[in-house]
């Protein structure tokens, strides 16, 4: 007799793509853990995928989903660190141990082009889990692993933040909520922009005191130069893409770093050089982090006791609701979905 587990698969691109299903409960094998999903968090590349956008050729069926926390109940043979019974987090790279990425990492990461997590339980290979902060509940535990990775290695590991510098952020989405509180516990300012009022005011609860609001200046990127003393931005982290871009650029002060994260607002950009060349400005792409830079975060994050940002939880039936969140833009924080919740 197969045992069979509850997952969510992606069967075709676009709204009703989204499938419950079963699958053939999972084993571990050497090397390897079996980890009972608890809570499971979304991020933009999720819809994007889930779109047909991300990953157009992604070979379907596929379980959709990176970001899990869970508990392990069985380790494969050769297993040393584990028991079982730790609660832990997978990392969405499940071949990146540290120093710069390899072209071969992207080929081993979660919910495209591997199974993702949406499931109620997953073998992952043992060095490629880490132990859940203590401090921090299941569906916190689980925003951790792309957002929070991409906002710290954006900061630190590509564009070395320093205390007494300036970062500006965009929006309220879960990579720029994580930006704005690992920048102000490291001791630097944070200008914050967003759409509209109402979020802007969600982003001033986290501590950041400079809010420009989007819809009400023309040129955005000159309020943030005029906000901090004609200085502009040290670090820019752009979630907008074409969208934002542009105004990214003229946010910058000299020797400014912009870490180009995510395309919300359009893959393609133009870009002038003239004030690149000028001020000398770095620009750089990131593809979240290391297991060794996700293990340095998550020390930081017990050290400073942050506590992630939640939206909303959503119960394992109901993930097509989730998505649709995800995709109203509306959301402040992470959108969870808790596997042992039915209602």
């Amino acid at each position: 007799m197969v045992i069979c587990m509850r997952c969510w698969e992606l069967r075709s691109f676009g709204a009703d793509g989204l499938v419950f299903g079963e699958r053939p409960d999972p084993v571990p094998g050497p090397g390897e853990v079996l980890v009972d999903i608890d809570v499971v968090t979304l991020n933009y590349r999720d819809l994007a995928i889930a779109r047909g956008v991300y990953a157009p050729a992604q070979p379907l069926p596929m379980i959709p989903g990176s970001d899990a926390v869970g508990r392990i109940v069985a380790v494969g043979p050769g297993v040393q660190r584990w028991r079982g019974g730790e609660r832990v987090i997978g990392c969405y790279m499940q071949a990146w141990d540290r120093g710069p990425s390899t072209p071969s990492d992207r080929t081993r990461t979660l919910g495209s082009p591997l199974d993702g997590v949406l499931c109620e339980r997953r073998v992952f290979p043992a060095d490629f889990v880490v132990p859940a902060p203590e401090h921090l509940t299941d569906g916190e535990c689980a925003t951790l692993p792309v957002a929070a990775l991409t906002a710290w290695c954006a900061l630190f590991d590509l564009a070395a933040a320093r205390p007494g510098e300036t970062v500006l952020v965009q929006g309220s989405g879960g990579v720029s909520t994580f930006a704005a509180q690992f920048a102000l516990a490291a001791g630097l300012r944070v200008v914050a922009v967003s759409r509209s009022a109402a979020k802007a005011e969600a982003i001033r609860g986290l501590g950041v005191e400079t809010v420009i609001v989007a819809s009400e200046v023309a040129h955005w990127g000159r309020e943030v130069v005029r906000a901090t003393q004609s200085r502009g931005a040290d670090v820019v982290v752009d979630v907008g893409g074409d969208a934002t871009f542009a105004q990214s650029i003229g946010a910058c002060g000299q020797n400014g770093r912009i870490i180009a994260v995510g395309y919300l607002g359009g893959l393609s950009t133009r870009i002038e050089l003239g004030p690149i060349i000028s001020r000398n400005l770095t620009i750089r792409g990131i593809t979240v982090g290391s297991r060794t830079s996700f293990e340095a975060m998550l020390a930081f994050i017990e050290a400073a006791a942050l506590r992630p940002v939640i939206d909303r939880v959503y119960p394992f039936a109901a993930v097509p609701e989730a998505y649709a969140r995800l995709a109203s833009a509306d959301q402040h924080g992470k959108i969870c979905i808790d596997l042992r919740s039915t209602q």
